[in-house]
């Protein structure tokens, strides 16, 4: 099943998602919830350690068992990775300065360096053909703070909260928009 919004905040918030990963950044990355995809890209940003390999063990075993989510982890020290969308989004590839990457997953192709218990170390150098595909067209997107995303989702789903008749700047606001569009439509 594709995963929806609706159902990975759902997720997010029973598995309190944001208390368990209070010591490192994540960010959704990649198609979702863009694109046609049947993952959901994670990005976090911290160390790699034990402890948090630990964390994404459970938490992508608790999306898969209760939500039907399928989630596809990285692990970043930093955001340096993130330079480069545009050249990116421009060009349609990347070339990166030897950046570490570090996922659950062995791809033999790729020359892994076991890390720890849970991570196995890549070197980023430039981007693989499957994501060359369109030059100059292929959407990249960029990262957001699954924080962010949460509240970004909350006000795109709740619009009649804002401005309503109840604000006490109501009569204000109303009034400085029938002005704007006075001076934007005059002459015509």
């Amino acid at each position: 099943m594709l995963p929806t919004v609706d159902r990975f905040i759902s997720c997010l918030e029973e598995y309190k998602f944001l208390e368990v990963f209070n010591n490192c950044d994540a960010y959704l990355w990649s198609n979702f919830p863009y694109n046609h995809t049947w993952d959901i890209d994670i990005m976090f940003i911290g160390e790699p350690s034990e402890e948090l390999g630990e964390k994404i063990v459970n938490f992508k075993s608790f999306a898969m068992t209760n939500f039907d989510l399928q989630i596809d982890e990285q692990v970043h020290r930093d955001t340096r990775v993130f330079r480069y969308i545009e050249e990116f989004m421009r060009l349609g590839t990347m070339k990166f300065p030897n950046l570490e990457r570090f996922k659950m997953s062995e791809f033999k192709e790729k020359n892994p360096v076991k890390y720890n218990k849970y991570f196995y170390k890549y070197i980023l150098t430039d981007m693989n053909a499957k994501t060359q595909f369109r030059v100059g067209k292929t959407n990249l997107h960029y990262p957001i703070l699954i924080e962010d995303f949460i509240k970004l989702v909350f006000n795109i789903k709740n619009p009649d909260i804002y401005n309503t008749k109840q604000d006490k700047t109501f009569d204000e606001y109303r009034k400085l928009d029938e002005e704007w569009k006075t001076y934007i439509h005059r002459g015509k």
